[in-house]
């Protein structure tokens, strides 16, 4: 039996940006209401964004950032924060947690000199995609990042774009 006889469709990976909680929040509504279950979904932002938009004081309490991504998104939702040099302190939340987050001799792999920029080509983002994703994270811009099977990402952005244009 060679290759081509078999069916294989290989994960891809979408990227989007949001300036505010209230976007980001609505894109994962419809994820959720389309039941998109087998889409994985990493959401990555800077702690004082957070705050600022929720109005809330600038802390180091990373808690409340947990506990609203974790009401959000469901109590089995991974977490989890780090400092980089470029950006500040980072959370973040979702599948891929375990990859940013994973040590090398005692350090995260995001903190390493090119940590954020080669996870982020290392999961299929193009050079281009990276260098832009990477500024708007550092503006103060949320990134979400979702994996899963072409059609369903589709769906997902045919969906968030007609949401957006009735919105506007």
């Amino acid at each position: 039996m060679t290759s081509s006889n078999y069916n294989i469709k290989q994960k891809q990976i979408y990227f989007n940006v949001y300036q505010d909680l209230s976007q980001l929040g609505n894109a994962l509504k419809h994820l959720e209401e389309q039941r998109y279950s087998q889409v994985q979904v990493t959401i990555l932002g800077k702690s004082e964004q957070f705050y600022f938009d929720k109005n809330m004081p600038i802390s180091k309490d990373t808690d409340t950032i947990k506990t609203y991504w974790k009401d959000l998104l469901g109590n089995t939702i991974n977490f989890g924060t780090f400092y980089n040099s470029q950006t500040g302190a980072i959370f973040i939340v979702g599948s891929l947690v375990s990859t940013f987050l994973h040590k090398i001799n005692g350090k995260y792999l995001v903190t390493l000199s090119s940590g954020p920029y080669g996870i982020l080509r290392g999961i299929g983002a193009s050079e281009t995609q990276t260098t832009h994703y990477l500024k708007l994270l550092n503006s103060g811009d949320y990134l979400l990042i979702l994996r899963g099977f072409e059609d369903k990402l589709q769906e997902f952005r045919d969906t968030v774009l007609i949401s957006l244009l009735i919105i506007s």
